[in-house]
This record gives C-alpha cells, structure tokens and sequence, in this order.
C-alpha cells in the first residue's frame, strides 16, 4: 500500500509538469474541447503505463528467486532508462559520483581509455596519450569484445568501467579488434596512475620559417592558463606560424573549448547549443579582447578528436582562421548536464542538447570534415601511436639554446635515429613554408 501510494505521488507530479510543458509549448491549432480529449487520452495512457511499472515491481519482490531491495530495483531501473537513450547518458550512484568527481581532475588510476557502448559493442573513443592503454597499443575506434575472457557483448558502460578499473599495478587483458582488422588480438595492460596535462608539447618544429607546434590533450580548468604560457614562449622565440595538434584530444569542458576558441577568433558565433528546453538553447561568442596576433594556423585533426576538439575545430573552420588538416572527426556532438537526484548523493548525466558550429551544421554524428585530408594506413596509424607514446615532449619549451658542441653532436645523433615521420605534421609544415614564401613574395612585389 506504501509502495503504491509513493508511486501515486510521483504520477500525479509527473502529470502537473507534463501537463504544465504542454500548456507552454502546444499550439492550439484545433478546438479546445478536442485538445482537452487528447490531454484526457495522454493521461489515461501515462497511468496504465505506471500501474504496469509498479505491477512488475510488485512481482519482482514477491517472485524473484532471492529477495531484492526496492532500491536496487529502482536503481536498475533507472540504468535501463537512459542507457536505453544514448551511449553518453548514464546513471551515477554515490560512489560513481565521487569516481567522476576524481576524474576530471586530472589524475585517476587505471588504463586511460574512454569508451562508449553503441549498438551493443564496447567501442574505444579514444586512448589518453602517454597512458598505459596508449603504449600498449589500444588504438581509436577498437572493439573490446572480451575483458580478461569475458565477453562484452550487450554489457553496459557501467559493467564494463567496472571491469576496467583496478588496483594499482593489477594486470587486465583486453581482447580487441581494431577497425581495419578482422582478426582479434589479446592485449595484456598493467593498471597506472593517470596523469592528465592539456599541454604535452610546444616547440618550434621548424627554425628557419619559425613554425610553432602546440600539442593539446584534453580542456580541463588549467587549459587555457598552460597554453597561454606556451604561445607566448613560442612568440618569444620568433614564431610566426603555427600548427595546433588536436590529435587524439577527447574534448573536455565546453566553457574551455569555447575560451580557446575565443583566443584565435576576434569577433562572431564560435559555437551554439540547442536543446528541447528553452535554457539549453545558447550561442557563445567571440571576444576581441586578449586575442592572439593573426599567425598563420593549421589545426590537426583525426578520429581520435572529439566533443570539445569538434568545437574549436569547426570554429576555426566556419570562420576561416585556419586549415584543418587530417581526417574527419569522431563525431561527439552533444551536451550532457549532471542533474543531481536522490538529495544530491546520485545524478543523472543527461543529454540535454546537441553542438552546431558556426554556420548552423550539427556536429553530432557527423563530425567535422578536414580542409586537407591526409589519411593514414594502418600500419601508419600505429606507427604513429608508437611514436607518441614513446615521444616525451616537455610541457614548455626551452628556451636556451644548446651551446656545447657535445650536446649538439648527442642531438644529431638522436635526430638520425628518429625514422619516424608524422606524415600529417609534415605536410602541416610543407604549407606553411608555402605560405611564408607566398607572403613574401607578395610583399617584395
């Protein structure tokens, strides 16, 4: 009888907001007495719909092999409800909360990958460069379709953060297929702690034509700070154009990516957002104040760049600040907002809305197509993410140059071992030494 009468509660509040939405935002385009018919229907329909709800409940605890609280009944529901949704809306319980919290501070243990469940597999967004997963090989896009020789299959984000997680130094493997493979591949990772840094490079890449190159991780609270300090290193020492590598980058928080943006753009709509409700609905915009100076810039972009990546990116695009230059986006377009419930000890990470760019194209499964495409096999995808998880370029640049002839004999040998070559960074510097020639050219005429 409790158990009904706290469901009758919630209907009858569920249906003076439903009741109070439809008067806000229905047209009457027919008569009134038809329209009160439909809202009389609705009702009806949303109560028989919660009388099945509590019918279920009812049989659960009465029928079900082992007893089951009505809170992990609920909370069960709860999951269903939005994984059912889309791969980015979850429920957090207290200590998922406190998990989440820890996270987006930056330092965390464990494996530093994200991913999304769509379509019923285990799908890898993309691995945190310099990560354990990043050095063992766990590539973009990669189906995990077992966990320590469970399979994956149907598993929910939640189950599959659980298995994910672990003590310190603990060992998980990891049996995955990447995108262009079809065979599947054990792959055995130790747990670490994670440490998370925006900037993970700035340098001048080429000394003769002064071209910077900033490398950009993720947008968390000290972002914007860190990639002032390198700029102004960079222009310091003589920069005049320069490469933005978004490679790789997950997105963050959007009020960063909105104040990147804002620090190459002078003036116009870097990003809006829209929802159903009317207070997601918002358009950010640029400001001339503390803008950088007009250099030259090329943005680099692959799979691996997402959410707030996708921003900046089709910012810069949209307003012609720079050339893209990789490969399309993953295609994370939309907006999830953390609703406390349950007196603020669980929540609900919902979407509530979805990115568009400048020119009003929704980012959202479509992602955002490079001005240059430069794509990569994937034999240099790998070798690619070999050479970054072993690259260890410091967060600012040194500014002094070496003067023992003994450092620069160590630096040439170094620089004869390094076979590798970032085709994408190297067509990125070929045009801007183009541009530089142009614009001289140009002048002298």
């Amino acid at each position: 009888m409790k158990l009904r009468l706290c469901f009758s509660v919630l209907f009858i509040t569920l249906l003076l907001l439903r009741a109070i939405a439809f008067g806000q935002n229905k047209a009457l385009e027919k008569p009134l007495i038809e329209v009160k018919e439909e809202v009389k229907q609705s009702k009806k329909s949303v109560y028989e719909e919660f009388e099945e709800f509590i019918r279920i409940v009812k049989e659960l605890q009465d029928k079900y092999v082992e007893e089951i609280k009505l809170n992990t009944i609920l909370t069960n529901a709860y999951r269903g409800m939005l994984s059912g949704l889309d791969p980015y809306s979850q429920y957090f319980s207290s200590e998922e909360l406190e998990d989440l919290k820890i996270e987006t501070e930056g330092e965390f243990e464990g494996l530093g990958i994200e991913v999304i469940v769509k379509e019923g597999l285990l799908i890898v967004i993309t691995p945190i460069l310099d990560s354990p997963a990043f050095k063992a090989g766990i590539l973009v896009g990669d189906r995990i379709i077992k966990i320590d020789g469970e399979s994956t299959e149907n598993m929910t984000i939640r189950e599959a953060v659980k298995k994910l997680r672990g003590k310190l130094g603990t060992k998980i493997t990891l049996t995955v297929v990447h995108e262009s493979d079809t065979s599947p591949r054990d792959i055995t990772i130790e747990r670490a702690k994670i440490y998370v840094n925006s900037i993970r490079g700035a340098r001048i890449v080429d000394d003769e034509y002064k071209i910077g190159y900033l490398a950009v991780s993720n947008f968390q609270e000290n972002t914007i700070k860190d990639m002032d300090i390198a700029v102004q290193d960079l222009l310091k020492n003589g920069m005049k154009s320069m490469i933005l590598d978004l490679r790789f980058n997950p997105g963050g928080l959007l009020n960063v990516a909105v104040d990147m943006a804002d620090k190459f753009l002078e003036k116009g709509i870097i990003v809006s957002t829209r929802g159903r409700d009317e207070t997601q609905n918002y358009v950010y915009r640029a400001r001339k104040k503390d803008t950088y100076p007009n250099f030259p810039l090329i943005v680099l972009v692959n799979n691996g760049s997402a959410s707030a990546s996708e921003i900046v990116a089709g910012a810069f695009k949209d307003h012609k600040r720079g050339l893209l230059l990789g490969i399309k986006t993953f295609g994370k377009g939309s907006v999830q907002s953390l609703i406390p419930v349950g007196d603020g000890k669980a929540a609900l990470k919902l979407t509530t809305a979805r990115y568009y760019t400048p020119s009003g194209v929704c980012i959202h499964d479509k992602g955002i197509e490079p001005d240059i495409k430069v794509p990569l096999s994937f034999a240099e995808t790998k070798a690619l993410h070999e050479n970054l998880s072993m690259a260890k370029v410091e967060r600012k640049m040194d500014a002094v140059k070496e003067k023992d002839v003994a450092h620069k004999e160590n630096a040439e040998k170094k620089k004869q071992q390094m076979v590798y070559e970032d085709i994408q960074l190297e067509r990125a510097v070929d045009i801007l030494k183009g541009v530089d020639v142009y614009a001289k050219g140009k002048h002298s005429h």
